[in-house]
């Protein structure tokens, strides 16, 4: 028998509770402050997060690589081009074909799309530092706990949160 199905079984704390059920939990309340936020811009969360990723990989309006801008959002290739496709009918960004690779499919943020990132980022930053309060002075730790799930290495240095 699996040692961690034996432990989980054996534990005293229910599945309701367990640090990945919780995760969960915030990640929805989370979304839904998100959504909430961006609705009066007019945008999805993932829309935003495509359109932020693009103008920080091209401040200059550089056109950049569909896949480079889901590798840099760690989000799939193919919601990635679906999302896209959708902001390239609103005006916020416009697609060609790759210079180089003609496979590949460039991506620019229009003007309208850099102003929706810059009217939407105060926004957003303020739920989320409204989302957070109840961490007080550990936010960071907690940021810096979440990047070490995802196997990057935290910005500062990481201490226990119950230190």
């Amino acid at each position: 028998m699996n040692d961690q199905v034996s432990d989980h079984a054996h534990s005293d704390t229910p599945a309701s509770q367990g640090t990945g059920y919780l995760i969960w939990r915030v990640v929805n309340l989370w979304q839904k402050t998100q959504k909430e936020t961006l609705a009066q811009f007019d945008l999805t969360p993932v829309q935003f997060l495509l359109l932020s990723g693009l103008a920080e990989l091209s401040p200059d309006d550089a056109a950049i690589k569909q896949s480079t801008l889901a590798q840099h959002c760690r989000t799939d290739a193919m919601m990635t081009s679906q999302v896209i496709r959708s902001l390239e009918k609103r005006g916020l960004v416009r697609r060609t074909r790759h210079r180089q690779d003609r496979r590949a499919v460039s991506i620019v943020l229009t003007e309208e799309g850099g102003s929706a990132v810059n009217d939407a980022e105060p926004a957003v930053q303020a739920a989320d530092a409204k989302f957070f309060a109840g961490l007080g002075d550990r936010a960071d730790e907690f940021a810096d706990a979440l990047t070490v799930l995802t196997g990057e290495r935290p910005r500062r240095r990481v201490r226990a949160l119950g230190s």
